[in-house]
């Protein structure tokens, strides 16, 4: 699978882009791509894929649901755990129960995968504010 390396400020920047700058238009818009990506994760088997592809599909969906995580979830970096966005990150926790059920083994890996990803990038963000 294949991991990208992301600039922060141009992920904020095509952030802006996808959103605008208006912080409840900009939420609510990340809470719907998070649900959309929900029902994406569910809709993979009825495309029929192959195995491999099927995992890769789960894989991007979930790593591109813990993104709008790290990048627009957060609503406070400076406690000492970063303060999430319930509504952001509620879809994200489903997708862990769909990803297993509907995906086995390897739904339940493609899961812990992005959710390793996002740990890592929040500990680096956070790494990053302490400087």
């Amino acid at each position: 699978m294949n991991t990208q390396n992301v600039n922060v400020k141009t992920a904020t920047k095509e952030s802006t882009k996808r959103w605008g700058t208006d912080p409840k238009a900009r939420l609510a818009c990340v809470i719907a791509e998070q649900k959309s990506y929900l029902a994406e994760l569910c809709g993979i088997k009825a495309l029929q894929l192959v195995q491999h592809e099927e995992a890769e599909e789960a894989c991007n969906i979930l790593c591109a649901m813990s993104k709008n995580i790290w990048y627009e979830g957060v609503i406070d970096w400076m406690r000492e755990k970063p303060l999430l966005s319930f509504h952001v990150v509620q879809p994200w926790l489903q997708a862990k129960a769909h990803a297993a059920r509907l995906y086995g083994e390897t739904g339940q890996e493609a899961w812990a995968y992005a959710d390793k990803s996002l740990k890592g990038c929040m500990i680096f963000e956070r790494a990053m504010l302490a400087e």
